[in-house]
């Protein structure tokens, strides 16, 4: 299941949406389904974070559990944001998956299937474009598998789609459950992305730092270093960065 808001071309000629030289802050967060806190905490905690784009995993939608709310519609709705929520796997009836909020219109959305045998559970990539004051931001988000060896996979199979693409301009970001030194994280850098959480190294999560954002080049030159956000309201903490838009 793919849902989404309207798609919108991206003009040149569109610079209502945001002020010119304004820096654009993008943010990665495992809200672990609102389980921790309830989605109004989370949304609020989102507009306090200022962020402009934040990708977002293990996400429900009309799940039994989290009281059968569409979390990424309920999110979007509260910040006056677009959304795209993209379904790994059915779950307690409903779906349960990752999503993408943006202050800016969409212009596309697609949803990639990770071929990762023996996953713990099936795993995918959201792709998305947004038109941030005329111009596109392509990012891709992902929530990597809890074994080691489908995790590798699944990291090699992201590394295989975005690298058509760096060097104009793409964010990797997301949850990807291992160290900055294993296989899998490192076959990112090596594919020419620059980890902008390297030099400070810090933690997101009881396990150590597994959660990262990745730009290519061109973006890592008017990209900030990372920050951390720190959180009670998710096993996570949030990750985000500010790019001189």
């Amino acid at each position: 299941m793919l849902t989404h808001s309207t798609l919108s071309r991206c003009s040149t000629s569109d610079v209502t949406s945001m002020k010119l030289g304004k820096a654009l802050r993008v943010t990665t967060w495992n809200i672990e389904a609102a389980l921790s806190a309830s989605l109004e905490e989370i949304a609020a905690e989102l507009e306090a974070m200022q962020t402009d784009i934040v990708a977002l995993q293990e996400v429900d939608v009309r799940v039994r559990r989290t009281g059968l709310r569409d979390q990424p519609v309920v999110l979007a709705a509260a910040l006056g944001f677009h959304y795209v929520f993209a379904a790994s796997i059915k779950w307690d009836g409903g779906d349960y998956g990752l999503a993408v909020l943006s202050r800016w219109p969409l212009v596309d959305v697609r949803r990639h299937r990770v071929d990762n045998p023996g996953a713990g559970e099936p795993r995918i990539v959201l792709e998305v474009t947004v038109c941030a004051g005329g111009r596109s931001l392509r990012l891709f988000n992902h929530h990597a598998d809890v074994g080691a060896r489908s995790r590798a996979a699944g990291l090699a199979e992201l590394r295989a789609l975005v690298r058509p693409a760096v060097g104009q301009g793409v964010l990797v970001l997301g949850d990807f459950n291992d160290g900055p030194e294993t296989t899998g994280v490192r076959a990112l850098t090596e594919a020419g992305l620059v980890d902008l959480g390297a030099e400070r190294n810090v933690n997101t999560a009881a396990s150590g730092r597994i959660d990262y954002l990745f730009v290519d080049p061109p973006l890592a030159r008017v990209t900030s270093r990372t920050q951390v956000w720190t959180t009670r309201n998710s096993d996570h903490h949030a990750l985000m960065a500010d790019l001189d838009w």
